[in-house]
């Protein structure tokens, strides 16, 4: 299945993941205005630190992400809380750099406060693990989470991902297909 023909939805137990829309974006205005969040979000490489407080931000933010969608450079999800019908946050996944494949895929776990607890993240990054090494065609996915981020990188150990000080970034974390 190519992600970028049809974009997969996902449900697990408290969410659905599905790929972000421009009506999501009152929601992830909470996720991305929330300042303890905000130290948590994977930024590396990217052209701003998406620390935003506007309406009108975080709607061209979710249009610059589906027109890189249409593009095939990765796919951005909104992570939707079941319970209360919202996005509350994001996954972004990318087994490319432009055109170019490579075989460490990059994933970016973006929510509010409230889910950045060791509970929610270990069934945002199951379900990545399970799903996202064939959907987007790697070996290796890649994540960050800084040494602050006790709750993530709790998760993260707990599902077999592994830190690497070998990553050309620091504070990242790894999970191999194998694993």
């Amino acid at each position: 299945m190519n992600p970028y023909e049809v974009c997969p939805v996902f449900e697990i137990e408290s969410f659905m993941l599905r790929l972000v829309a421009e009506e999501d974006a009152e929601d992830l205005l909470t996720c991305y205005a929330d300042t303890k969040a905000q130290k948590f979000f994977n930024c590396d490489k990217c052209t701003g630190d998406f620390c935003m407080y506007r309406k009108e931000d975080i709607q061209q933010c979710i249009k610059a992400w589906l027109w890189a969608y249409s593009q095939q450079e990765y796919v951005r999800f909104s992570v939707i809380d079941k319970s209360l019908s919202k996005a509350v946050g994001t996954v972004e996944m990318f087994g490319y750099i432009g055109k170019y494949k490579t075989k460490t895929g990059i994933l970016r776990v973006d929510v509010a406060s409230a889910y950045e607890k060791e509970q929610y993240l270990i069934e945002i990054f199951r379900l990545c693990n399970e799903n996202f090494f064939d959907l987007f065609e790697v070996d290796t996915i890649s994540t960050k989470a800084i040494p602050e981020a006790i709750e993530r990188r709790n998760a993260l150990v707990k599902i077999n991902f592994y830190q690497s000080s070998s990553y050309e970034r620091e504070h990242y974390f790894l999970s191999s297909r194998s694993c």
